[in-house]
């Protein structure tokens, strides 16, 4: 009688917790409340020592909003890329995960040094209306308790109560309309609202975009890579009394000679071998509308007389065919090369230049405008987060100080990764450290630079020790991984570099 008295005993137990958790969920104020609830009765009834809460859109998987937390504050066992693999797991399994061989179970050949720190898992799903809206992931180390069936039963209780409140609340839906409505505006802005900037530079570029956009010249946008040359086409084409057209860009680059013709002016059937049906080249795609012919300066030398003439009289011909099209198009051509050199070097015609080069703008580097950063860098991580986060002051002065040789470009996904590993909602200049944003245009960090570390570090992060890892993995990609060459070059002992590399999780 005893041993059937104790399992019972312990499922009444069970549900007088699950009713309070009920009660505790029903008096949250807000959303955050709630998830912040759940999380941390999730701690406590189930013994784990750290917890996430995923939260999804069921029908694109899109990600909506992450919360960790942990027994132990030091504790980063659990982490986005983790979250998301057990989403999947479950996602393709369609049911709960209770394991204690994490590592086996996802298949993971190459683990993080974070993985090796976890030791049982149970990761259960938020279903509501027969739709998996997220999961509540749940994680002991090793060595640790491991999670049991009762465990599972606990878990699957809470999450069921935590899918019910998250609806009742209108959680998705009002992410989901947050969401789109971020999405929309920034997607659907076009022509000078995108040229983010406030700075001398940009306002230049803008007002020169009016003045070109009402003509129908050439225009060749010179400037480095990343500086958003396309971007400033398609403001030229949106302004322009061609904006019911087509906007048409093609990347000259990546564009294999031999189909270079065949992309721009398209082909007929059997022109060549694989044409097994007539096809439209850009130029009849663009028709009434714009082209936009990035990084031109890659073309083919063959073929820039067939551009030169189209260019003059507005015709062209298919790839294998003798019927002369027309075309209405706007030319817009950009390029990070120098002509004139390329020009003198005999691999650009210097007629051709000179018919593109009608109306010249120069693009400038994000250098030459270095106050607009801040609100690049505010814009991107509102896109990226879905308007869930949001750049700390001093995160924002010291991405201005950094050098960006990649531009806008190489902010914005700079931008990207913070949103991705860092969960915080106002990221600080100490959370860009934890992910080694240190000066990515420069391997040489001027004083001023690494003042403005110093004074910058007002929540006591390692600078010497974010400095030093930094170092050393900028050394092993110049030395490509030769540790011999890199320790030379750092002026250490082998056996001393390798430790480092041990010590910083860069082997």
């Amino acid at each position: 009688m005893p041993d059937d008295i104790e399992p019972l005993k312990h499922r009444i137990e069970e549900l007088e917790e699950i009713t309070r958790l009920a009660e505790s969920l029903g008096k949250a104020s807000n959303v955050d409340d709630i998830l912040g609830k759940i999380v941390e009765e999730s701690l406590r009834l189930c013994q784990a020592r750290r917890v996430a809460i995923l939260l999804f859109n069921p029908s694109s998987n899109e990600i909506l909003k992450t919360l960790v937390r942990s027994a132990e504050p030091s504790d980063t066992s659990i982490d986005h890329t983790f979250n998301l693999l057990v989403a999947g797991w479950i996602e393709h399994h369609r049911r709960p995960l209770l394991t204690n061989d994490i590592l086996g179970e996802l298949q993971l050949k190459n683990p993080g040094k974070h993985l090796l720190a976890i030791g049982s898992v149970l990761a259960v799903p938020l279903i509501s209306s027969d739709r998996n809206i997220g999961i509540l992931n749940l994680v002991n180390p090793p060595g640790g308790m491991c999670f049991t069936e009762a465990s599972v039963r606990m878990a699957t209780a809470i999450a069921t109560f935590a899918a019910q409140f998250i609806e009742r609340a209108k959680l998705q839906e009002s992410l989901f309309q947050e969401n789109a409505r971020l999405k929309t505006i920034l997607h659907d802005k076009q022509g000078e609202r995108e040229i983010l900037g406030e700075s001398r530079a940009i306002q230049l570029i803008l007002r020169k975009i009016s003045t070109v956009a009402a003509r129908d010249a050439s225009v060749l946008l010179l400037g480095e890579t990343g500086t958003g040359k396309e971007l400033i086409a398609r403001a030229i084409h949106e302004q322009s009394p061609r904006v019911r057209g087509p906007f048409i860009g093609i990347n000259c680059s990546a564009i294999p000679a031999p189909l270079f013709e065949s992309e721009l002016f398209g082909h007929e059937r059997g022109s060549f071998t694989g044409a097994a049906g007539p096809q439209k080249g850009k130029f009849e795609l663009a028709n009434l509308g714009t082209l936009f012919l990035d990084e031109i300066g890659e073309m083919p030398l063959e073929l820039q007389p067939k551009l030169l003439r189209i260019l003059e009289n507005r015709t062209f011909y298919r790839l294998g065919s003798s019927i002369e099209q027309k075309s209405n198009v706007r030319l817009i051509a950009a390029t990070s090369k120098d002509l004139g050199k390329a020009i003198a070097e005999g691999k650009f015609r210097e007629d051709l230049y000179h018919r593109l080069n009608v109306v010249l703008l120069h693009v400038p580097p994000l250098r030459d405008r270095s106050e607009d950063i801040p609100t690049l860098a505010q814009a991107f991580i509102r896109e990226f987060s879905g308007g869930a986060k949001t750049l700390a002051a001093d995160a924002l002065e010291y991405l201005q100080s950094l050098q960006w040789k990649g531009n806008v470009r190489e902010l914005r996904n700079t931008v990207e990764r913070i949103s991705i590993f860092l969960e915080r909602k106002e990221v600080s200049r100490a959370d860009l450290m934890t992910l080694d944003i240190i000066d990515p245009g420069s391997n040489s960090p001027s004083a001023s630079f690494l003042k403005s570390l110093v004074r910058g570090n007002t929540q006591g992060a390692d600078l010497l020790e974010a400095l030093e890892k930094q170092l050393v993995r900028l050394t092993m990609e110049e030395t490509q991984g030769n540790a011999s060459h890199a320790a030379k070059l750092l002026g250490i002992d082998r056996n001393a570099l390798l430790r480092r590399l041990d010590k910083f999780g860069l082997t």
